[in-house]
């Protein structure tokens, strides 16, 4: 009894992908190539292919075409790149957690700093070297040109065939996305839950405070806390910019109308802030609540103990060895972008206050 033509397909391409004339990742023919190769039409060729789908042959997306799939991914190394690495606090943990997460599933995770003063093929070249199919990169915050240089190492290890999962942030600036996969908090949503917060408290006057060449995470942050603030009447948000440890330009914040609350873009930008308010003789949180982003070690031993956004960091970790290991199984699968919910961590830094 003769198969349908759809089995005889079928069969066809099994023989094909398993003889290796297709290779594994390989883009397959088109259905109107294959419908004209084996004389088909090609609702008979797609009936083919689910076929081969449905035994993980073969993975199909919607724009791009059929794809041989990737073959089984056994354990090994991973790459880790981040910037700041050892110079903020945040990164450590967070690090610490794929790596923990990445051994669960049997890989080890190669750590390394993000180096800006070598080109970036050079970087990518000394990572495919190590044998890793995948890199974990957090890009660069603190450089000239960063966006581009970020752009330019992901497409470095791109054309290395390195997978690349972000950490953190985007390549690019507020609101530029890439076409990468990121793992990361929900910037804009910890904005609006800090900024509610010190509303909650009886803020009204409030102002962000952000150091130069910030990141892009700042803006989200900002956009959040504007969106906060525009659902309470009498409120009012200011974003500046300046050197929080600096006397003067921290001073010039409570002339005119002085702010009943400071934001801070991360905890070391507020644990600064601390410091020179106590030189100015404005209390906290009598005179002017503070909060941060982060919740690292030393933010509940300040004076007073700092409330602020506590990063998801095992969380995090799990989630971003998830979204590599998806990579490498299915390579062309659309981006994702994975962001966790950022906990609030209330400490007496905006405790509620009588009226001054």
């Amino acid at each position: 009894m003769a198969l349908p033509k759809h089995a005889v397909i079928f069969q066809q391409l099994h023989q094909a992908i398993k003889r290796g004339e297709f290779k594994h990742g390989a883009r397959l023919p088109s259905e109107v190539a294959l419908a004209r190769r084996f004389g088909a039409s090609r609702p008979t060729v797609a009936q083919a292919l689910r076929d081969l789908q449905r035994l993980d042959l073969v993975e199909r997306h919607r724009g791009a075409g059929s794809f041989v799939r990737s073959a089984p991914v056994t354990a090994g190394a991973l790459g880790l790149l981040a910037d700041g690495l050892g110079a903020t606090e945040v990164m450590e943990p967070i690090s610490v957690e794929i790596a923990r997460a990445a051994r669960a599933q049997g890989w080890d995770v190669v750590i390394g700093a993000a180096v800006a003063d070598r080109s970036p093929e050079a970087v990518a070249a000394e990572w495919a070297g190590r044998g890793v199919p995948g890199i974990f990169f957090a890009p660069l915050e603190h450089h000239p040109v960063r966006a581009a240089l970020n752009r330019a190492l992901a497409e470095a290890f791109r054309r290395k065939g390195l997978a690349v999962v972000l950490l953190d942030r985007d390549l690019g600036e507020f609101p530029e996305r890439s076409t990468h996969d990121v793992v990361a908090i929900d910037d804009y949503f910890a904005g609006y839950d800090l900024a509610s917060h010190v509303l909650a408290a009886g803020a009204r006057r409030l102002v962000f405070i952000a150091r130069p060449e910030y990141p892009a995470t700042t803006d989200l942050r900002v956009s959040g806390a504007q969106a906060a603030v525009a659902r309470v009447d009498g409120a009012q948000l200011q974003f500046a910019v300046g050197q929080p440890d600096e006397v003067a330009w921290v001073g010039r914040l409570f002339r005119r109308v002085p702010p009943d609350a400071l934001i801070a873009s991360n905890d070391a930008t507020a644990a600064r802030l601390l410091q020179t308010l106590a030189t100015l003789r404005q209390r906290v949180p009598a005179d002017v609540r503070v909060a941060g982003f982060d919740d690292v070690r030393y933010a509940r031993l300040l004076s007073p103990p700092l409330t602020t956004m506590r990063q998801p960091c095992a969380a995090l970790g799990a989630a971003a060895v998830e979204v590599m290991l998806g990579r490498l199984r299915q390579p062309h699968m659309p981006a994702r972008r994975v962001l966790l919910r950022a906990e609030l961590i209330a400490r007496e830094s905006t405790a509620s206050t009588s009226p001054r």
